[in-house]
């Protein structure tokens, strides 16, 4: 699935085996890919590798940075950053023009353990009606997506990202890190997952 967006697009797809990935891949990608001993992790990483040779093609050259995240060193056209998210059965990449992030997470995945650490009271008395039943999946991807944005280490995300707004028939979220507004998360669906993502704005003139 391809998601269009005014400075980019995302990619949405299966967890691939590896096998079927191996094909695209360059040598530098399989010497990495020998690195991962869990299964389950080589077919994930090696579907969104993939994912990126395909579209950015054999010569693309990534990195990572201090925070483990995966930058594109040699740009390809107007395409200057990327950000990948992969759940157990999703893989999801943008291709951005600026700054960007993604996260795609399982709408069947427990969350009530784990609510508290990023949705605070103020945030669920507020939003959570108008979000439907998937609130704690949506709100986790979307600061998911906006920590991977900012690449702001250890962030509290109940006390310093802060959901202010939620329109569901939109799908945007408003959140604040440190008390300042960020640009607008989007949301969507895939099958059975959710997908946000936010991408840096550029002023028009």
């Amino acid at each position: 699935m391809k998601v269009e967006l005014n400075s980019g697009y995302i990619i949405v797809e299966d967890v691939a085996p590896e096998a079927e990935n191996s094909p695209l891949l360059t040598d530098d990608d399989q010497q990495h890919l020998a690195t991962l001993n869990s299964p389950a992790r080589r077919s994930q990483w090696a579907t969104w590798r993939t994912i990126v040779r395909r579209h950015l093609g054999p010569t693309a050259t990534l990195r990572y940075n201090s925070a483990g995240a995966p930058i594109l060193v040699a740009p390809v056209g107007s395409i200057t950053h990327l950000s990948v998210s992969h759940s157990a059965q999703k893989v999801a990449v943008i291709f951005a023009e600026g700054r960007c992030g993604v996260d795609v997470e399982a709408l069947g995945r427990n969350f009530g353990r784990i609510a508290a650490r990023y949705i605070s009271p103020t945030e669920r008395e507020a939003l959570a009606q108008s979000a439907g039943p998937h609130f704690e999946a949506i709100m986790w991807s979307a600061k998911e997506a906006l920590y991977k944005y900012a690449q702001a280490s250890g962030v509290d995300f109940t006390e310093e990202m802060v959901a202010t707004a939620l329109d569901a028939e939109a799908r945007t979220i408003s959140i604040e890190l440190y008390g300042v507004p960020q640009p607008p998360l989007h949301y969507t669906f895939v099958d059975d997952q959710v997908v946000a993502y936010v991408v840096e704005q550029h002023l028009q003139f």
